[in-house]
């Protein structure tokens, strides 16, 4: 069999199998190797990964079975696969000539030799007497007579029962010429669909190029060659002027100029130098950086991308559902009026005409496409759409939840201040703070913990297990003593902490709008640690842009305090906000304003967040946030920038647009189509031609999408500093 290696490791192996879209393999083979731990194929995209214990010895056992593996005996399920091939599985038979055009060529080489036979045949056929005319015709008819066939075996009145039908018409006649033609012209649409398709992989593929095939790397001060499927966590890359990064890492020397526009649809290049992190698949436009590696291969971002991308089918919107399920509904109603047509006028080619035009081609193809060319865009833009639903719902989208903390705020905030009460001291405070700090994953203790780090202050890890409570803070036992981090309502109210002694200063600390944390030891306030959270950069033109693009309602949510709430609010233009809340507050808010007739997106990174994430009609989380707000979310914000959010409700937009444009353009035509041939105003070949050219026509403007660019969406990043 043939195929290709895509990614080659030190216990993963992920190849292309070049065998016929839609199929599936028989895995017994290769899970029954030793040493494969486990074996995935996916259908779609033809992929097959291999997980195994890291021994040689096994990948070349796969690849080995995969070489030796003939086409007809790995197939459990071949959809294009004739049958006379099929048939021939497990006799131990050499492989046909039918079989080998599959193993040697790809789907697209097929449908096109089968367009040119198509061609010669009706440019011979009337050199010959006849019966052997008739013989060519019924040939080149022959595999849209089996699928006509299958369909009424499967009880499916479909497009391939319609072709079937007005091919038998024009040959039950005796104009085997016509039935030639209109052969011809099915293959060619059939053809050209494909090739469609194949120009929208090659684009996926394209716009998230990983890299070169070849890296240099580095070791020992010496720099030597490597293939890119080689790579591993860990490994030092050099990547120099002109070539693009192999990996996702963090660079340790050099300074270059890295375009990022396949990432994040920044149109200039942004500064890269030791400290900052780089993607796979952006480009090194000028000069030298040394990175170290912390993703390779699959595990890329730029992969994961694909990888959604890819397997976003199952996601359909709904307005796709809805568009293929009234093209099915047409099929029997164009049977229907081709029987009328040749009951009125008696004429089996007005009827053919008829027959030789529906709406499901077009839709099947065009929708899909328009789908995937958004998120292609949006995610070149910083913003991973996870399945067309998504995008649907986001074009629609008139209430924003946002949560305040790392999403309208920097996800980086400072601690300005710490504030000692009862006698303890404020390095005592911080250390040990930050030491229970540690174990949670969030922009404020981040904070916590640099503080620590840059005060000098060690902390020993001498506390017991840390209990996580959620939207409240954190409880652990320090050298038997309990120890209780968080919020007013965690530690005063539910806690029932005593803070009468230190009220005045709270409330002074509180009144600047700076978040507050408390901190009590043994069943008394022990301090207060005051964050600075300063606002995203971006934020103020966020609120705006949202307001611009129709959105009637923002609703900011937070665990702070009012006062620094509100101080963010008003910043921001934001009426209406609630703080102080919990979890299931937080998703309470967003059911009730999904059950008020809103179509509503939550905005959050928190693992607080993660629950209203799930049941807003669409989730969004930055790329910082926790892996369980990533999880949940249906929009993963690459680049942490808020504005890539705008650029992907405008595309979305867009996408939905072009789906509702397309139907209309194939409604139109193909309407204009079956009354012209019932007028007798139009031949069935040519019927099938304009039918075709629409089709194709359709698809290529859903493609259009995939480079749309908004002049008046510019983003506003920070450099790095």
């Amino acid at each position: 069999m043939k195929y290709r290696i895509i990614h080659e490791l030190p216990d993963r192996l992920r190849i292309n199998l070049m065998i016929p879209k839609g199929s599936s393999i028989n895995m017994d083979g290769i899970n029954g190797i030793k040493g494969v731990v486990s074996a995935s194929f996916n259908n779609k995209t033809g992929n097959l990964l291999i997980r195994h214990n890291g021994d040689g010895v096994v990948q070349k056992e796969v690849i080995g079975a995969i070489e030796n593996a003939p086409l007809s005996l790995c197939l459990k399920k071949a959809i294009d696969l004739p049958e006379r091939v099929r048939s021939q599985s497990g006799k131990g038979s050499a492989s046909t000539p039918l079989e080998n055009e599959f193993l040697t060529g790809s789907t697209l080489t097929r449908k096109k030799k089968s367009v040119i036979a198509a061609g010669a045949r009706l440019i011979v056929s009337p050199l010959f007497p006849l019966p052997i005319r008739t013989a060519i015709a019924l040939y080149g008819a022959a595999p849209f007579f089996k699928k006509g066939i299958k369909a009424l075996l499967n009880r499916s009145l479909n497009i391939d029962v319609l072709d079937a039908t007005a091919i038998g018409a024009a040959m039950g006649i005796g104009d085997y010429r016509t039935a030639g033609i209109i052969s011809l012209l099915l293959k060619a649409g059939d053809y050209l669909e494909e090739w469609t398709k194949d120009k929208s992989r090659k684009m996926l593929t394209h716009a998230f190029q990983i890299g070169d095939e070849y890296v240099w790397l580095k070791n020992n001060g010496s720099e030597y060659m490597a293939k890119t499927s080689e790579l591993k966590e860990g490994d030092i890359v050099v990547v120099r002027t002109g070539s693009r990064i192999p990996v996702d890492g963090v660079v340790i020397d050099g300074e270059a100029m890295v375009n990022q526009s396949s990432m994040t649809g920044e149109p200039l290049p942004v500064l890269k130098r030791a400290g900052l992190t780089v993607y796979a698949g952006t480009a090194v436009e000028e000069g030298v950086v040394v990175i170290k590696s912390q993703k390779v291969g699959s595990e890329t971002t730029v992969s994961k991308i694909v990888s959604i991308i890819e397997g976003a089918g199952h996601l359909k919107a709904d307005i796709q559902n809805h568009a293929e399920r009234l093209a099915d509904r047409l099929v029997p109603y164009t049977f229907l009026l081709s029987g009328l047509t040749y009951f009125i006028t008696g004429n089996p080619a007005k009827a053919a005409s008829v027959l030789l035009v529906d709406y499901s081609c077009a839709i099947r193809l065009s929708t899909p496409l328009s789908i995937m060319a958004g998120m292609i865009n949006s995610a070149k833009r910083g913003a991973v759409i996870k399945g067309g639903k998504f995008i649907e719902r986001l074009s629609k989208t008139n209430v924003f939840v946002l949560d305040k903390t790392g999403t309208l705020t920097e996800a980086s905030p400072s601690v300005i201040d710490v504030i000692a009460f009862n006698g303890y001291a404020k390095d005592y405070v911080l250390r040990h703070a930050a030491c229970v700090e540690e174990h949670f994953p969030h922009p404020v203790a981040t904070a916590i913990v640099k503080k620590a780090k840059d005060e000098g202050l060690i902390h020993e890890e001498d506390h017991s297990k840390v209990e996580y409570i959620a939207a409240h803070g954190i409880a652990s036992y320090l050298n038997g003593k309990r120890i209780l981090v968080g919020s007013r309502h965690f530690i005063i109210e539910d806690e029932g902490i005593d803070d009468s002694c230190c009220k005045e200063i709270i409330s002074m600390a509180a009144s600047g709008g700076h978040s507050i944390l408390y901190v009590a030891i043994d069943d008394k306030l022990a301090g207060l640690i005051v964050i600075e959270d300063p606002l995203r950069q971006e934020a103020s033109e966020f609120i705006k842009r949202l307001k611009d693009y129709g959105v009637n309602k923002i609703v900011m949510l937070t665990g702070d305090a009012d006062a620094a709430a509100r101080n963010v609010a008003e910043r921001l233009g934001i009426t209406e906000y609630y703080s102080q809340i919990l979890p299931d507050k937080k998703t309470e808010i967003v059911k009730w304003l999904k059950n008020s007739g809103n179509v509503v997106a939550m905005v959050g990174d928190g693992i607080n967040d993660s629950a209203a994430l799930a049941h807003a009609h669409v989730g969004i989380s930055m790329k910082h946030g926790a892996d369980i707000a990533k999880e949940a979310c249906d929009i993963l914000l690459l680049d942490g920038s808020l504005m890539s959010l705008i650029e992907a409700k405008n595309i979305s937009k867009k996408a939905m647009d072009t789906i509702k444009q397309n139907f209309k353009y194939i409604v139109g035509i193909n309407s204009s189509l079956i009354f012209l041939g019932i007028a007798g105003l139009s031949t069935p070949a040519f019927s099938a031609f304009m039918h075709n050219a629409s089709t194709v026509l359709s698809a290529l403007n859903s493609l259009i999408l995939a480079s749309h660019k908004d002049a008046a969406l510019k983003k506003k990043r920070c450099k790095p500093r």
